[in-house]
């Protein structure tokens, strides 16, 4: 009987388990700078709340803030004034449920080899400069990132190619990622005052 023959099966539990995959990134929220601003107004109106009610228990001295404003306020009338802060708020309500509602920037790319890894938007960024930055032509390039496009700003030596050429060199590059994002190329010829390039 041959070696292979006597040799023991491998055991099926004995194997290394397949590795897990990487938490997918989540979007950044599109609020972050409304959430500050609501916490400060909320926090606000606690401390008026709170001083108003400590005066109703005797605990403080004074009169409570919120008689205080209506009586500086007065009585209010329809007039165009009032119309006007009301047509300003409506605004501010549209904006911030526009801003709500508006579809957020994907935080991270899988990359097309799998095993559950990403790349940053910013970094898909950096890739597509370090791309351009290698072709003939190109003195200084400078990229950014959205939802759906690579947006590569390159100054040139004014040869109408290095469009193109920009363009297929941060394509290719870009393949590594599974989902990769359409490239736009904007270029301008290089004058005395841009000085030394660099990439961006």
């Amino acid at each position: 009987m041959s070696a292979l023959a006597d040799a023991p099966a491998a055991d099926p539990a004995a194997q290394p388990p397949d590795p897990v995959p990487f938490a997918q990134p989540r979007p950044a929220g599109a609020l972050g700078w409304i959430g500050v601003v609501l916490a400060v107004v909320v926090l606000g109106v606690a401390v008026v709340l709170v001083h108003d009610g400590l005066v109703a228990l005797d605990v403080l001295g004074g009169g409570t803030w919120l008689l205080a404003a209506a009586d500086a306020v007065g009585r209010i009338t329809p007039t165009w004034q009032v119309a006007l802060v009301g047509a300003v708020v409506a605004l501010v309500g549209l904006r911030l449920l526009v801003v709500a509602l508006r579809p957020r920037r994907r935080p991270a790319i899988p990359l097309a080899a799998g095993g559950g890894q990403y790349l940053l938007g910013q970094d898909v960024a950096r890739l597509a400069s370090g791309a351009a930055a290698q072709v003939d032509g190109v003195f200084d390039v400078r990229s950014t990132w959205g939802r759906r496009a690579v947006t590569v700003d390159a100054t040139t030596d004014g040869d109408t190619t290095v469009v193109d050429q920009v363009r297929s060199a941060v394509t290719e590059r870009l393949t590594a990622l599974a989902d990769a994002p359409r490239v736009a190329v904007r270029a301008r010829r290089a004058s005395r005052a841009d000085g030394r390039g660099g990439v961006r």
